[in-house]
């Protein structure tokens, strides 16, 4: 243990000091060139001086087409430039055209993933940075979930739309996940992605089942088929009837819940240049509301589908599992 705490400090220093990508890019100020989304045509885009349609000021509003200069990305909204200021607008309000530096910055809306934590205690996610603020999700041992930054001795990870802060000192065991797939080894992921979920029963056995079932080695390549391998959506497949969103609209059916598990893999292997996505289907205007705009990908019709290839010169193993309310996916190089 006493190991294990010192790699964990280690590893958030590294973290913390490290230069990052996106800390380079915003030397230059502009992350990616965007417009206000022509999807709402009739409306106006309000730009707000914080991140809170309720409290915020509305410095600015502005019509389908304008161009934007997105300075940075956080799960709900971004931060646009506003004359010699910054503005705030909701993610699902904006599209993103260009990217001015691709070599350093990533894709949108890829949010790469360095660290990921394994849980030993009862852990609370919480709103803020402040053991006051209200609880989030609450994690017990066993469960797993993704690092997306540090802050303050708070580590920072995206619940649903908004991040989630979990004090460092209750993180025992932080792993990094491998930043060169060449030399990557057995032990230690190449990619990881989680997402959370709500307290549906039937809708968690249909989580759990889908991980189940795309838990795997893929050979170099070799496609898979999201819906050919969770199908049939059944009661003798080990499903259960829960809510399923299909195009904006929620129904009962079996298998409800199956496209968090694609759209939380998407987010997993978005990450490695090695994998081509050969289909993918949103949700929608709207998208899924259990990640960032943008961020999902839509399974179990034959309208929706993920399908993907490992283009890499070597396997890679997928390892999904569900607990407490937490989604995980990890890429493995196959040795």
């Amino acid at each position: 243990m006493k190991f294990r705490s010192l790699l964990s400090l280690a590893l958030v220093l590294c973290f913390l000091f490290a230069p990052t990508a996106q800390a380079a890019q915003k030397k230059s100020g502009v992350l990616y060139e965007g417009i206000i989304t022509r999807r709402y045509p009739n409306s106006y885009t309000n730009v707000y001086d914080r991140m809170d349609s309720d409290t915020g000021k509305v410095i600015k509003t502005m019509s389908a087409g304008n161009s934007i200069q997105i300075l940075d990305v956080y799960p709900g909204w971004v931060s646009i430039k506003v004359g010699s200021g910054v503005g705030y607008v909701m993610r699902h309000r904006i599209d993103v055209t260009s990217n001015p530096d691709p070599i350093n910055t990533p894709d949108y809306p890829i949010l790469p993933i360095s660290y990921y934590a394994v849980i030993d205690r009862d852990v609370e996610v919480k709103a803020d940075k402040s053991a006051d603020s209200d609880t989030l999700s609450l994690l017990t041992a066993g469960a797993r979930v993704a690092i997306e930054g540090f802050e303050d001795g708070w580590a920072m990870v995206i619940h649903k739309r908004v991040y989630g802060y979990i004090n460092t000192n209750d993180l025992s065991e932080l792993l990094p996940v491998a930043s060169d797939v060449e030399t990557a080894d057995a032990e230690t992921p190449i990619a990881v992605f989680n997402s959370f979920y709500n307290d549906n029963p039937d809708r968690i056995v249909n989580l759990a089942r889908c991980c189940e079932l795309i838990s795997k080695v893929l050979q170099p390549g070799q496609t898979m088929n999201f819906n050919n391998d969770v199908s049939p959506f059944s009661a003798a497949n080990g499903y259960r009837l829960a809510p399923v969103l299909v195009k904006g609209e929620t129904k009962m059916g079996y298998g409800g819940g199956s496209c968090q598990v694609s759209s939380t893999l998407w987010d997993a292997l978005m990450q490695l240049p090695g994998i081509t996505v050969l289909r993918r289907n949103p949700h929608g205007d709207n998208a899924a509301s259990y990640l960032p705009h943008g961020m999902d990908a839509a399974s179990g019709t034959d309208n929706q589908n993920f399908i993907f290839r490992n283009d890499y010169d070597f396997p890679i193993r997928i390892d999904a599992s569900t607990h407490d309310l937490a989604l995980f996916v990890a890429i493995y190089k196959e040795m």
